[in-house]
């Protein structure tokens, strides 16, 4: 009789796959990085690809929308002005006013946010850019951060036995979509891991 493959992988939260992910550069569609030193925070993020040599850094992303929203000072009317997508806060604005023309120093709100890639799933947290181990399986689609979070999830479901661990918070493996965890799959789902593996 065979011995079944239990699975017994450690008991880690999906953040601890967290601190590299293999992506699609953006600029020659070949395999990069993007790096963070704390999973938990997703701050001083790095994005680097060592094909076309592209660095680019978090703080890159911020972008300002510098806005006056005010009534005129001479006139009384209302107006707005807004400059979109600066680098850099603006502390004060000379605006002239478009009903009367008068030109008044005004202090903006700015608008903080984040330029990002890709709007579509799954990708990185950060840049937004595409993960790089990806297909789809039967409609829906296998995904992973890097190549240690994609060998764990093969080791769970290459498993036939897999034991739940008493732990206070989700395991990786337990939040997996059910797709990945039905028997029916794992022969699909292996032979995918194995081919992203040779990516």
């Amino acid at each position: 009789m065979t011995e079944l493959r239990r699975y017994k992988g450690q008991a880690l939260p999906r953040q601890a796959y967290m601190t590299e992910f293999c992506v699609v550069c953006p600029k020659c569609n070949q395999k990069a990085k993007v790096t963070v030193e704390n999973p938990y925070i997703l701050n001083n993020a790095k994005l680097q690809c060592s094909n076309c040599k592209l660095i680019e850094k978090e703080e890159d992303l911020i972008r300002y929308n510098v806005i006056v929203k005010r009534n005129c000072l001479n006139c009384g009317k209302t107006f707005e002005v807004n400059i979109p997508n600066r680098k850099e806060k603006l502390t004060e604005m000379t605006v002239s006013c478009p009903n009367c023309n008068e030109t008044k120093k005004y202090k903006p709100r700015n608008d903080k946010y984040k330029l990002s890639y890709n709007k579509e799933s799954p990708r990185d947290p950060i840049f937004k850019l595409s993960l790089w181990f990806q297909c789809d399986i039967k409609g829906n689609t296998l995904w992973a951060y890097n190549r240690n979070h994609l060998s764990e999830i093969n080791h769970y479901v290459s498993s036939k036995l897999r034991e739940r661990e008493d732990t206070s918070y989700s395991t990786m493996v337990e939040k997996l979509p059910t797709f990945i965890k039905v028997a029916k799959n794992r022969d699909a789902i292996i032979k995918a891991i194995e081919k992203l593996m040779k990516k």
